[in-house]
């Protein structure tokens, strides 16, 4: 268990029964090297500084910076796996926030707090941190916590991120903020993994890869995208795609 004030109050909450999944967005353009190696490989990352592989827990809350117009280039849309619940027990860490979104969002706090403040032990699964903040997952999924929690001023971490999660702060709210990482220090092998794969409609025509979809076990979820898109309005499309996956597995 983290000895964190965050930890500590995660760790003593209960865990909602099932379980929706977690997420991993990237762009299409890595298709063919996911699909060579068979796995979701770690990468760089700037803010620890070491080769992590990121996950979401349920949510598909990765963005990536786009500040051009529209384009052709299907290598730019959005892909998503959806993986099974059981991934998130090979954790190196949790956060209850996207950490590389965390500089949109870190004035909500004190300024003697930093990340690892918020770190949750990777023993305690992301349910926990749910249960912590949520009725249901449905409710973490559409970012709805639970109103009216009242948390004593010896939790001001806890009431500091419910806070934000809620919209009482003054500081700009981003729906990063609600969303729980799940961070890897290994690559992650696909065979057995995968639930669902969710991108442009046109990539399952490749019958190379819709046979690694058979063999992985998932299933292949195709959203509409016209000749020319912007690749900054695809996350909204893959949320609806996602919860549309979990709603009809049974999952919400």
């Amino acid at each position: 268990m983290t000895g964190s004030q965050f930890g500590t109050y995660i760790h003593a909450a209960p865990e909602l029964d099932g379980g929706i999944g977690l997420t991993h967005v990237t762009d299409c353009v890595h298709l063919g090297s996911i699909l060579g190696s068979g796995k979701l490989e770690k990468r760089w990352c700037q803010v620890f500084e070491k080769d992590l592989l990121y996950l979401f827990y349920g949510r598909p809350a990765y963005r990536r910076k786009w500040d051009s117009g529209a384009t052709s280039n299907l290598g730019y849309a959005r892909m998503c796996f959806v993986l099974r619940d059981a991934v998130a027990d090979k954790a190196a860490r949790l956060l209850p926030f996207d950490s590389g979104g965390y500089k949109h969002y870190q004035d909500a706090f004190h300024q003697t707090l930093d990340i690892s403040d918020f770190d949750v032990a990777p023993t305690d699964h992301p349910r926990k941190i749910v249960a912590a903040f949520y009725e249901t997952f449905s409710d973490y999924y559409w970012m709805a916590p639970r109103p009216g929690l009242k948390l004593p001023l010896t939790q001001n971490i806890v009431d500091s991120y419910y806070k934000l999660i809620t919209g009482g702060l003054k500081e700009t709210f981003d729906d990063r903020c609600a969303a729980i990482e799940v961070q890897l220090e290994d690559s992650l092998p696909l065979a057995g993994q995968v639930l669902a794969v969710i991108g442009p409609h046109m990539m399952f025509d490749d019958p190379h890869l819709m046979d690694q979809i058979i063999a992985w076990g998932a299933e292949p979820r195709g959203y509409q995208l016209p000749r020319m898109f912007n690749p900054a309005e695809i996350g909204g499309r893959l949320l609806d795609e996602v919860h549309r996956f979990l709603v009809d597995g049974g999952y919400l």
